[in-house]
């Protein structure tokens, strides 16, 4: 019995058995997302699902815009078919982690990632889903641009819900104790009286400090040559880049060696044409096309706060006038306004501000001054 015929005999048994078998098996090669699998327990046709799907897709035109980290704390409405989408900026070598925290275990939550095509803000692709049953989203960006979240609870269940959105480097921290402060030069600081400019960033630390392996990977070349004086090139086997450490006032690893993460490769110094300079590490990272900005790749961030729980899903203003923002702060485009006696949908809650929407789809933030809860009788 050759290959084909055999694979036809089992395709015909799986058929005979059922839809529902020959859509597990089909899952195997074409894994659903999260949201696929969910639909499945309607009806194409079930009204509450198409009004689902619509406000997921009016969601991809929300213009909504945040800087990370972020974090919002609300109640996910069963009434109002509440969706959450967020514009955000995004560099080449963070992780971006979406994290939503909710009071209901077995609640289902679904988180999406696009990116912008070509940085566009009007169209967008997915890029990545949360899994099934897992309202959490990690993503390495390979890209530097435009990306858009967007959040969507399931049907007919309300529950409160706190949202974290914030990014983290691909890499740890090159020099052993030091951090972000350490930095003190960056990548395009001009260099010999302007004639070239910095390929990298240079961390300031205490002659002798270890420098250690950002990722796992072969040590690919070691020396001393040229302007980097006493210098480590480690290729990363997981990201294929190659990681550029210079200036060492001595090195510890030789040419083929596998390292893994926080493996010392070499000690801080000032050697090759830093010696006028005091010790610190030039890191540089290399991709086929030469050298690129390493800061984002190794710059430890934050997350913030979580917000207080915040129970309120609806509103009214009691100013003459409440503008209404694009972003949780004053300087973001102010693009609408509320007048007095306007009742609103309260989405969720950051920091003074509230994430509204108001009886047309359309979304902002309003400051907290302005409004004044309505809680049901």
């Amino acid at each position: 019995m050759n290959l084909k015929f055999f694979l036809i005999i089992i395709l015909f048994i799986m058929i005979a058995g059922g839809c529902k078998q020959v859509r597990k098996a089909a899952d195997v090669f074409v894994q659903p997302t999260a949201r696929e699998v969910y639909e499945r327990n309607f009806s194409k046709n079930d009204s509450l699902l198409v009004n689902w799907n619509k406000a997921f897709e009016r969601a991809k035109q929300d213009s909504i815009q945040i800087t990370l980290p972020y974090s919002e704390s609300g109640v996910f409405s069963k009434e109002n078919f509440n969706v959450y989408s967020y514009n955000i900026q995004l560099k080449e070598g963070e992780r971006i982690v979406v994290d939503v925290e909710k009071q209901a275990d077995s609640a289902l939550v679904f988180v999406d990632l696009f990116q912008a095509k070509n940085d566009s803000l009007q169209s967008f692709e997915l890029l990545e889903s949360s899994e099934i049953k897992k309202p959490f989203l990690l993503k390495e960006i390979e890209t530097s641009g435009f990306y858009k979240v967007i959040i969507q609870p399931q049907l007919e269940l309300q529950f409160s819900f706190v949202l974290k959105i914030y990014t983290e480097p691909i890499y740890t921290f090159p020099v052993s104790g030091a951090g972000n402060k350490n930095i003190q030069s960056f990548w395009a600081d001009p260099r010999d009286a302007g004639s070239r400019s910095h390929e990298g960033v240079d961390i300031f630390a205490v002659r002798g400090t270890p420098v250690i392996a950002v990722s796992n990977g072969v040590i690919s070349s070691v020396g001393e040559r040229g302007l980097g004086g006493k210098q480590v090139w480690l290729r990363d086997g997981l990201f294929g880049k190659t990681i550029y450490y210079a200036h060492l006032d001595s090195i510890a690893v030789s040419e083929g060696k596998r390292v893994k993460i926080g493996d010392t490769l070499g000690f801080v110094g000032n050697t090759g044409n830093a010696q006028t300079t005091e010790p610190h590490l030039h890191f540089g990272i290399y991709k086929a096309r030469g050298a690129i900005n390493p800061l984002s790749f190794i710059k430890k961030t934050e997350i913030q706060p979580s917000e207080k729980s915040s129970a309120i899903t609806k509103a009214v203003n009691v100013r003459n006038r409440a503008n209404i923002h694009k972003g949780p702060a004053s300087v973001f485009e102010q693009f609408g306004s509320l007048k007095k006696h306007d009742t609103i949908i309260v989405l969720g809650k950051n920091q003074n501000w509230f994430h509204i929407q108001i009886r047309d789809s359309l979304k902002g933030f309003v400051n907290e001054a302005t409004l004044k809860a309505v809680f049901p009788n």
